[in-house]
């Protein structure tokens, strides 16, 4: 009955007509979800909620009404920044727009939606208030009594989940932006004149091509006409708010730009390899995005501040592209572009051949740019709460003596709000403001203004809830009459939360127990690792399945022991931990690859299963004689020269060969390789080309069918849920199969390739086994 109501035309009718008074003052486009056909209360209920759009609607009817600095315009839901914002609104609302108290909703009637009606009455008197009838928009009527079939529609909203803290930088994106990215970096792409017998792969390889020639005009520009001229025209600290990072941008696309150009005339070239090459340096644009709302809201300010520097971005503009684009317009391409790039390979990959030798490269490289589109769709949305976090910092009083806390350190701000505080060993009930986040609970006194005043902070892994079952009460003592416990582990110590709803009971308790769940993950007990949250300074793969940890908050798990760090979803299928003891049993004389790693150019070859770091050939035969053929390994040679440090040792045809891997550098850039044949950007491409393609080509006294089969170091693995392989190339899982793992690369990122009890061999998401240790050979 509840779900139908949602979609009955005759009870939703005030609802959709406030929607439709947003959008004619233009703060909803027409296509927003709240205008969709099929859209309910609660699309309405849920943009309001945070207090941003009603307080940039007050200024959109009398401009200047609002300081916009007052507004906190990415409160991430934290209740306390939400009610300011409303609050903000209200005050407004009675001394500009002339509305009585009488007219006006209580905060908590927006914020925990318990009274939308209500907040629909104020903003019907807002569209009548003579302000807003004087900018010709026609407003809005409300009736005060609902019906039965409204109050069946507001009464639902209370079982609205809360906003997700923070957004990603996809819902940035407005239409305006695109049409701008579209003019500054499409420009001529489509105009020319193209041969009739030019495939569509190769058009869609000259789009992004000559896309990305323009976008690296675009960045010139940008630097030239604004970041060298404005310099002298600025504070330095706001030059770099404003122009933050451009300048890094520069450099990374003039190189990537350099790279892709070689495809032209160079068809040895992959640009799969490219874009894997650039993966980690494109990670620039997670600070970037983050910092793009700060620099566009410092550029306006100080326009709207100095009008002389505003005529002097003015006449930049107009001299840059006769005004045609604005300044802050400009600032938005760089996040245009970036997640323009798995959409520019997801169409290579639909106009390329299966059979194509770069097939599984491009999805690779494709499945790269998803994950680095992920990883500064996080970082953007962590640098919110870590806003947050700090504005909430700042704003809290009489820290307890000796106490250097800093709240960035415990985490994200997962729940706030108004309790009723009683300690078990003090019965005196008082009235406090917690902060739920990852790692503590904080405990203030609220007083006037904005401030708190500190009184308490609880680590969250030393408590954990007692749920009271609380009957629901229907006269006027019910307010703060649902409670909960928070016990200490050593049942010492107990602390009771009295909230004013059951909603926002079990709203802090969910808070409390994900909060716990991440500390605690119930995976910790399917591994040996000693497994610790933690926040990584810089970007970090996920040690299972090569993605990026993301955002720049407790990121993922890293192990004190082995150091290697993993996903929350990665936990179970870690595997046990290896300590810094050898990972495969040789001889003293031999050292064990993580312990010799030669330099950090070696580093990305650590974890691969072929990979044994410094060896010499007498141990590198020696070991092979007793393995099968097609089992081989890569090693860095004792005392070479740099420019062939590695070497090939691989089993075959009964004998073991070694091939010295040489490198040279051309046109600044180091190139592997067997022979003159074939040139490889990196060891980890060679060795993929080799388990494909024979060696034979290389070496003519080798077989036709000789290629690297077998990793010497292989991996146990148990399969921890079934999988039905989908192409040719992948293998068929079951729960509890055992399987030996034989390669993380080579097909696409997050997938390995192994073999399993049944002798089939193919490839299979990552996370459907649980890697349980390395095969032993004696």
């Amino acid at each position: 009955m509840m779900a139908s109501a949602f979609h009955d035309d005759a009870n939703d009718e005030l609802w959709r007509e406030c929607a439709a008074w947003l959008t004619r003052w233009e703060m909803l486009r027409p296509d927003h979800r709240a205008n969709w056909p099929d859209a309910c209360i609660a699309d309405l209920a849920n943009i309001l909620r945070d207090g941003v759009l009603l307080c940039k609607l007050l200024n959109k009817i009398d401009h200047g009404c609002i300081d916009m600095k007052d507004v906190n315009l990415k409160p991430t839901m934290a209740q306390f920044l939400c009610l300011r914002n409303i609050n903000i609104f209200l005050k407004i609302c009675v001394n500009t727009f002339g509305l009585r108290e009488a007219e006006l909703f209580e905060p908590l009637m927006l914020f925990d939606l318990t009274n939308f009606h209500k907040v629909l009455c104020t903003l019907s008197k807002l569209s009548q208030s003579p302000k807003a009838v004087r900018g010709g928009i026609l407003g809005f009527t409300a009736q005060k009594v609902k019906t039965r079939e409204e109050e069946v529609i507001y009464q639902s909203l209370k079982s609205v989940e809360p906003m997700i803290y923070g957004r990603t930088i996809e819902q940035h994106h407005e239409p305006a932006s695109e049409e701008i990215y579209q003019d500054l970096c499409l420009v001529g792409v489509y105009n020319r004149h193209e041969p009739p017998t030019m495939e569509k792969r190769d058009f869609v390889i000259k789009e992004l091509v000559d896309t990305e020639n323009n976008y690296v005009d675009v960045l010139n520009k940008l630097t030239c006409n604004f970041v060298v001229k404005l310099a002298d025209c600025m504070r330095h600290q706001d030059h770099d708010i404003v122009f933050y990072k451009i300048n890094e941008l520069l450099k990374v696309h003039t190189d990537f730009n350099k790279e892709l150009s070689r495809i032209r005339y160079d068809p040895s070239v992959k640009l799969s390899g490219i874009f894997m090459q650039y993966r980690e340096r494109f990670l620039v644009y997670g600070n970037y995005c983050a910092n793009l709302t700060k620099a566009i809201n410092t550029l306006q300010e100080l326009c709207d501040n100095d009008e002389d520097f505003n005529k002097i971005v003015e006449l930049f503009e107009r001299k840059a592209n006769n005004g045609k684009f604005k300044l802050r317009d400009v600032l938005s391409v760089p996040m245009q572009r970036i997640l323009k790039y798995h959409l520019l390979l997801e169409k290579l990959i639909e106009n390329t051949d299966v059979n194509h030798e770069e097939y599984n490269d491009l999805r690779r490289a494709r499945e790269a740019m998803i994950d680095v589109a992920g990883y500064i769709n996080e970082a953007a949305r962590d640098k919110e709460h870590l806003d947050v976090i700090s504005n909430l910092q700042e704003n809290i009083i009489e820290w307890s003596a000796g106490k250097d806390i800093n709240l960035a350190d415990y985490g994200r701000l997962i729940k706030d709000g108004e309790i009723k505080f009683k300690a078990h060993d003090d019965q005196k009930t008082k009235n406090r403001y917690v902060f739920i986040f990852d790692k503590c609970i904080l405990i203030c006194k609220q007083l006037k203004g904005q401030q708190f005043a500190f009184r308490d902070l609880i680590n969250i892994a030393d408590f954990h809830v007692d749920e009271a079952h609380n009957r629901a009460i229907l006269n006027r003592e019910a307010r703060w009459s649902y409670n909960f416990h928070l016990v200490k582990n050593d049942n010492v110590t107990a602390y009771t939360f009295f909230v004013r709803s059951v909603e926002l009971k079990d709203q802090m308790i969910k808070a409390i127990n994900d909060a716990l769940e991440n500390i605690r993950p119930m995976a910790f007990k399917r591994t040996s690792h000693a497994f610790e949250l933690q926040t990584f300074q810089k970007p970090e793969q996920c040690h299972h399945c090569s993605k990026y940890l993301k955002g720049l908050i407790f990121q993922g798990y890293k192990c004190s022991t082995c150091k290697i760090a993993v996903h929350k979803i990665c936990l179970a299928s870690s595997g046990k931990c290896g300590g810094s003891s050898s990972v495969y049993s040789m001889s003293s004389s031999s050292p064990s690859p993580q312990n010799s790693i030669a330099n950090d150019d070696d580093a990305p070859l650590k974890y691969k299963l072929w990979f044994v770091g410094e060896m010499d050939r007498d141990t590198a035969q020696r070991l092979l004689e007793r393995r099968e053929n097609g089992t081989f390994l890569v090693r860095i040679r004792p005392k070479s020269i740099e420019c062939d440090k590695y070497a090939l040792s691989l089993k075959t045809e009964d004998t073991v060969k070694h091939m010295k891997i040489c490198s040279k550098t051309d046109t600044g850039e180091k190139k592997f390789f067997l022979s003159w044949s074939k040139f490889f950007n990196s060891i980890e491409e060679l060795v993929v080309n080799y388990q494909i393609y024979s060696l034979r080509e290389n070496f003519e006294r080798l077989g036709e069918n000789t290629k690297l089969l077998w990793p010497f170091k292989q991996i146990y693995a148990i399969a921890i849920r079934n999988f039905q392989p989908q192409e040719y190339q992948q293998v068929s899982l079951r729960e509890g199969l055992r399987v030996i793992l034989l390669g993380k690369e080579g097909y696409r990122d997050g997938w390995w390739k192994g073999k399993t009890d049944l002798n089939e061999i193919g490839y299979f998401p990552c996370n459907c086994v649980r890697e349980e240790g390395e095969v032993k050979f004696d």
